[in-house]
């Protein structure tokens, strides 16, 4: 008996002597919760579920899709080439001068590069003189521009010649008047073929 006495004696001395959090046992899964000193059971702790987010799926939003590529816009229309070419002349005169051969050359190099087309050159004169000797001062003047288109490469069927005297001056004056701007052909460029000529 004095044995048996002395054996709980020691353990209730050896269990004061442990600090009260060496009391508490607790096993939350189990559900198991013990205190075997003088401290206070505390609340026992719930875990949160545990959850793997390697499993979760994210929905991330699309990214915003790019502006729609606006249609290239149609090329300009190609410049309209110059079609009418104004060559002068000395008073009394139907041969060529340098400024009427640059202007003759510029017309060929028009039609060659927009050809086929169909080429009329129309002399004028001033009102100096008879019409009749006017009308056929402004032929020739009309057959030395075509002479000079042809020696330029084109062809002699493709350019019509005409003369208008004095009645369709680009200055408007009175009889006898030496005006320099009405000593003049004129190269008309107009895309209708030699063929429709007629």
């Amino acid at each position: 008996m004095k044995k048996t006495l002395l054996a709980v004696l020691l353990v209730s001395a050896a269990v004061m002597s442990m600090p009260a959090s060496a009391n508490y046992f607790s096993n939350p899964s189990a559900g198991v919760s013990l205190n075997v000193g003088s401290a206070p059971n505390p609340k026992p702790f719930r875990y949160a579920p545990f959850t793997d987010v390697r499993t979760q799926t994210e929905t991330i939003p699309a990214p915003p899709a790019p502006p729609p590529i606006a249609a290239a816009p149609p090329p300009p229309p190609a410049p309209d080439y110059v079609k009418t070419f104004m060559v002068f002349f000395d008073f009394d005169k139907s041969n060529l001068t340098p400024e009427a051969q640059q202007a003759v050359a510029e017309a060929v190099r028009t039609a060659k590069d927009n050809g086929p087309v169909r080429i009329v050159v129309t002399g004028h004169t001033d009102t100096v003189g008879t019409f009749a000797y006017n009308q056929a001062l402004s032929e020739r003047r009309a057959m030395s521009v075509k002479n000079a288109m042809v020696a330029g490469g084109l062809e002699a069927s493709m350019i019509v010649t005409q003369g208008k005297s004095f009645s369709e001056p680009l200055v408007a004056t009175g009889p006898g008047i030496r005006e320099p701007q009405n000593r003049r052909a004129v190269i008309d460029l107009t895309n209708p073929p030699v063929a429709s000529l007629d």
